[in-house]
């Protein structure tokens, strides 16, 4: 072969080559972002994002997570005026509110179910009952009280017997109060459970003031939701953003499996942002993980209507109940594997 056609051979190649190339390129696509709100630390809400992003899990599933973190005013304030399309912090009775006020919002899932915990220093005090006669330390202005108390007088408790103190405390104020004898007993977050408990050697009791029993006399939902997935209806529209949140539904399930089988583990990747201690998150992963429940959220729909067509208005927590259109509205039908 001649010198020139050998020039020319390697030319042909190397631009086939550099042509292959550009064309592989220019089929590759940058994985499509997600952004989501939620409320800065010390709230669980940042737990599971972290722990994907963390893990990799957001990756894995063909999507990359961004994750603003907010103080809860601002957070919800922006998810509530559209600013923020997608908020992984949706408090059931908050954001009915929005809804009532005209934000075209609607739930997708659950992703922590409720529960508020009893902690007391006297080791007399192990039931509901046993706090007539006591002085309760409670914040008494959230729809999450409004939930205990129902739970509490269902079990039994005369409150014109229970000195009652508002205040919204939370972790070693908490303790505090105990520990000075200013208080018999507070009510407090799973959180401030773990943080209280994990740092009492074992001085302190607790017991949960949810009841299974008694709520499915009133709805066959496996719990009752108390944070979920929000997102604006406009957004969710979207076939593109439909998908994105499947792909983040199932990195979700991903970081619970973690936390589940690995509970160290799953410690390990997410204590630095939490704001709280290595003992008080570890406590919680390992005792109260039944807690996070990743699941849609219509089948949460029974609990979610007794909630806010009943408990939440008498609470004072909404200013009416939901209609069923409203209702119908704020729980999806979202399906994660359609």
């Amino acid at each position: 072969m001649s010198a020139n056609k050998f020039l020319t051979a390697i030319l042909v190649v190397a631009f086939a080559a550099t042509a292959i190339s550009a064309k592989a390129r220019a089929t590759e696509q940058p994985l499509p972002v997600l952004t989501v709100t939620v409320f800065a630390a010390p709230s669980q809400s940042v737990w599971i994002p972290t722990l994907i992003k963390k893990a990799g899990f957001d990756i894995k599933n063909g999507f990359r997570l961004e994750v603003i973190e907010k103080p809860s005013q601002v957070a919800y304030a922006d998810f509530a005026t559209g600013v923020d399309p997608v908020c992984y912090c949706a408090s059931t009775a908050a954001v009915a509110r929005f809804l009532q006020q005209g934000a075209d919002i609607t739930l997708l899932w659950n992703i922590f179910t409720y529960d508020y915990f009893i902690i007391s220093s006297d080791p007399t005090l192990r039931s509901a009952k046993d706090l007539e006669g006591k002085t309760l330390l409670a914040d008494t202005v959230t729809g999450s009280w409004a939930i205990a108390s129902w739970f509490l007088q269902q079990e039994g408790v005369d409150f014109s017997k229970v000195q009652l103190r508002s205040a919204g405390i939370r972790g070693a104020a908490g303790l505090a109060e105990l520990t000075t004898g200013r208080v018999d007993a507070v009510l407090v977050t799973p959180i401030d459970a773990s943080a209280v408990l994990s740092a009492s050697a074992g001085s302190l009791t607790a017991f949960s003031v949810y009841d299974a029993d008694i709520w499915r006399k009133y709805a066959r939902s496996p719990g009752i939701p108390s944070i979920a997935l929000g997102a604006w209806r406009n957004w969710v529209a979207v076939p593109a953003n439909t998908e994105l949140l499947r792909k983040f539904y199932a990195a979700n399930l991903d970081a619970v499996a973690l936390v589940r089988s690995d509970p160290d583990k799953a410690t390990d990747l997410i204590v630095q942002g939490t704001a709280i201690t290595r003992e008080a998150l570890t406590h919680n992963l390992k005792n109260f993980s039944r807690l996070i429940d990743i699941r849609p959220i219509s089948e949460y729909k029974e609990s979610i209507a007794v909630l806010t067509q009943k408990l939440l208005p008498e609470g004072k927590q909404l200013d009416r109940p939901l209609t069923q259109a409203e209702l119908d509205a704020y729980v999806s039908n979202f399906r994660p594997d359609e």
